[in-house]
């Protein structure tokens, strides 16, 4: 996917002219505001006009900036990682869960910013290392961490959850924020409400999600804690089964696939400002979307952001073709309902 989504033409076109009055066009670039906004932003090859106005407005050319959300991969390494996930497969847990990060990485790595935290960090219940923090394309220095560690110790998964929260690496409000927990068994090492450090995560400003990924029969046994998992990190699948229970290693990579592929960013950091955003009209392959949180756009103007909603957003994710633009100075639809 990464092939499509790097080639995925995002343009804004900021009308200046009819509603607002007539303004120079000038050329603009993006506009870095910080130490993450120095990622560089999607090339322009086109922009999407939209809905015809009749040439009532004319337009100025933007770029807008895609906004990478953070993914922080929590991962047991405990001492029965070294066992078969199940399915028939040869191979271990351990080897298996490594071989489904490296094909994240290949598909995933430039739409996200990864980090991990490996469990335990001294093979018997301590958890106080972030391995790799947060950053733009991290994914090999993911993949270096992985295998250079193996299959050791307990699973002091409440612990590690602790280290995440207090490195305060998941506050960052201008993007979205994730964890992706992945384990095969319950935790041990005294305190083992898992729960509670899922439901901080949650409950934290910006709120984080947490995603839940079980592996092989450890799990598939008993899969009333961790449904409760998924529960607080407010990712519940539905059916009987609310996290990702895998017993194959292609049930494990389609698990992390299934995540991250679902939470790559549909956020774009506009490069101006809006001085009246009841006159921003945002437009996909030439179709005008509503002002709606589930099936449409929203604009942040606190943030300068507009996000893509529902097939909106679907779209965006799987069309490589996919035109998204926003024209300023006329107003648009109103809200949905």
């Amino acid at each position: 996917m990464t092939a499509r989504m790097n080639k995925l033409v995002v343009a804004l076109a900021f009308a200046l002219a009819g509603c607002l009055g007539s303004v120079p066009v000038e050329d603009h670039g993006p506009v870095a505001t910080g130490p993450d906004m120095l990622e560089a932003p999607l090339p322009v090859t086109g922009v999407d006009g939209g809905t015809d106005d009749g040439g009532v407005c004319g337009a100025m050319e933007f770029a807008l900036q895609r906004i990478p959300p953070n993914v922080m991969l929590v991962i047991d390494r405990s001492g029965s990682m070294g066992g078969s996930i199940g399915g028939g497969s040869a191979t271990t847990k351990w080897d298996d869960l490594k071989s489904a990060v490296s094909s994240l990485v290949s598909s995933y790595d430039s739409e996200m910013r990864l980090g991990s935290a490996i469990f335990s960090s001294d093979g018997n219940c301590a958890a106080t290392n972030i391995d790799v923090p947060l950053a733009p394309a991290a994914g090999s220095t993911v993949m270096t961490k992985l295998n250079a560690q193996g299959p050791n110790g307990n699973t002091p998964t409440a612990f590690a959850l602790d280290t995440v929260i207090s490195k305060g690496l998941l506050n960052d409000a201008t993007r979205g924020n994730y964890v992706v927990l992945a384990t095969d068994g319950l935790p041990n090492c005294g305190d083992t409400d898992v729960a509670k450090r899922i439901t901080t995560l949650y409950n934290q400003t910006p709120s984080v999600k947490t995603f839940v990924i079980g592996m092989g029969d450890g799990t598939a046994s008993d899969p009333t804690t961790l449904n409760a998992w998924a529960d607080a990190g407010h990712t519940a699948r539905t059916g009987g089964t609310h996290y990702y229970q895998t017993s194959s290693p292609q049930d494990l990579k389609a698990a992390f696939d299934a995540i991250v592929g679902g939470i790559v960013s549909c956020d774009f950091k506009m490069m101006q400002s809006a001085p009246d955003p009841s006159l921003i009209r945002v437009t996909e392959n030439g179709a005008t979307l509503s002002p709606s949180p589930t099936n449409g756009y929203t604009f942040d103007p606190s943030t300068n952001t507009v996000t893509l909603h529902g097939a909106a957003c679907d779209t965006l994710k799987t069309n490589a073709s996919t035109k998204v633009g926003v024209l300023y100075g006329c107003p648009g639809p109103p809200p949905i309902p």
